[in-house]
């Protein structure tokens, strides 16, 4: 199993405050100091690189009251949406190389790029939520010719729906730790 920094990140984090919690020594004030200061550009910093790892965390923070669920959203959207736009941006010049020298993607490339490209905008809204093509999407979106603006709209929509989804499904997780 492969664990990247932004999952190192959240189980230190969440480690660190159960085992504060079970010692008698957790901090609320501390914790809320922290996180007012530096929680959402953290997450807007995670979210770019990680994604359902750092929502999970950040949702249940928002549940157990030490963030707002509001900036958590926007933060995990903008983060998540950016890290997006590079791979395509990116995409643009490298991904067509590559492909082009390798036998193996040259060969599947066709058919992926007609299905996405014909089924662009679903693809995109929920590629987020499909463990893997978070990545994919946006190369085959930049290399197929898909239209940067285009493809701009629908990845922050998808940002925000993916965020909104996580943050709301795991709110209810920190409604029920015992931080007071």
């Amino acid at each position: 199993m492969r664990l990247g920094l932004g999952s190192l990140i959240n189980v230190f984090s969440i480690a660190t405050l159960v085992a504060n919690y079970l010692s008698g020594a957790f901090d609320r004030n501390m914790a809320l100091n922290f996180l007012s200061h530096w929680g959402y550009f953290a997450i807007l910093f995670a979210a770019f690189w990680e994604g359902e790892a750092v929502l999970i965390t950040a949702g249940t923070l928002c549940g157990a009251g030490l963030l707002d669920w509001r900036l958590t959203i926007l933060a995990a959207a903008i983060g998540g949406s950016a890290g997006d736009q590079i791979y395509f941006y990116a995409a643009h010049e490298r991904a067509a190389r590559a492909i082009n020298k390798s036998k193996r993607l040259s060969k599947w490339y066709p058919k992926v790029s007609k299905f996405v490209l014909g089924h662009s905008t679903v693809a995109v809204l929920l590629s987020r939520f499909a463990a893997g093509l978070r990545i994919t999407i946006p190369l085959v979106c930049a290399t197929a010719g898909m239209p940067a603006k285009k493809y701009s709209i629908l990845n922050l929509v998808s940002g925000f729906a993916w965020a909104s989804f996580w943050v709301a499904v795991t709110y209810q997780l920190g409604t029920r730790l015992p931080l007071s």
